[in-house]
């Protein structure tokens, strides 16, 4: 019985370890957290890439195919620091990265570069690739289902709820403050400490700011943002992508939604071909 169940074992490990071999474009996360280190997974696996894109789960919404020459480790709930982490964290680094700078000041979550980097299990996931979180049984049945049907798991996100998106914004704009002193510099000293290795070792910095809903652009947090970038990172020393002034839809005031994702990415790679990046 116990060897029927190895033998089991081992031959459903082998299949699916094929069919992730000979598809490995199959595959994707369920849930936001399980997207994050599906995406720090593709990245720290990969291959160099020349020019790699860190921020929040705002700038994770720029379309991919928009811009394939950029790989992103902006990652949902976390923080500008654990992209820049990651890409330290490998050996080849990236000629360019592209940071954003709305919320850089935000709080990381040391969790998506650790369990991503550190430890034996990483490597023999490099080994391994089916024991890779994209690769999750459950969710090559998703892919599977989502690509023969045609739907965008992403397209829900067209549809604008405006009684919702006028709750959300009068929330940020009561609830409107900036991070304390103290920790704001805690914080950008962590940020400076992590670029200045990056270009040290080579690596051009470029700043961009993603756009939100027009009412929110002076929040205090925006602005406080703005002001430590231009102290810390100003315009003459650094590289800054031009600013979208266009009015974009959001789906809570700071999250564009879907069609509008579209629409910013297309901005998003010209700007990038202006800069010749």
């Amino acid at each position: 019985m116990i060897k029927k169940s190895i033998y089991c074992f081992i031959f459903i490990f082998v299949c699916h370890l094929c069919i992730v071999l000979l598809n490995p474009s199959l595959g994707m996360a369920t849930h936001q957290w399980q997207d994050n280190i599906v995406k720090a997974q593709s990245f720290y696996y990969s291959d160099k890439a020349d020019t790699v894109m860190v921020g929040t789960s705002l700038s994770a919404r720029i379309i991919g195919d928009s811009i394939p020459s950029v790989k992103s480790v902006a990652f949902g709930g976390c923080a500008v620091k654990d992209g820049l982490q990651l890409i330290l964290s490998k050996k080849e680094l990236p000629k360019y990265v592209l940071v954003e700078t709305n919320l850089i000041l935000r709080k990381g979550n040391s969790e998506v570069v650790s369990k991503t980097t550190a430890g034996v299990i990483p490597l023999i996931k490099g080994w391994i690739p089916s024991l890779r979180e994209r690769y999750e049984p459950i969710c090559l049945i998703t892919s599977l289902m989502m690509s023969s049907t045609g739907v965008n798991a992403h397209a829900k996100q067209s549809k604008v709820n405006k009684k919702l998106l006028n709750g959300s914004i009068n929330r940020l704009l009561d609830n409107d403050k900036s991070v304390p002193e103290k920790e704001a510099e805690s914080r950008m000293k962590v940020i400076k400490g992590l670029i200045h290795e990056l270009e040290g070792k080579g690596t051009q910095i470029v700043f961009f700011e993603m756009p939100v809903n027009e009412k929110l652009q002076n929040l205090k947090k925006f602005a406080q943002a703005r002001d430590v970038m231009q102290r810390e990172f100003p315009r003459n020393t650094y590289m800054y992508m031009p600013t979208d002034t266009t009015k974009y839809l959001t789906t809570d005031g700071e999250h564009l939604s879907f069609d509008e994702q579209q629409r910013f990415s297309h901005f998003f790679s010209q700007a990038l071909k202006l800069l010749q990046l």
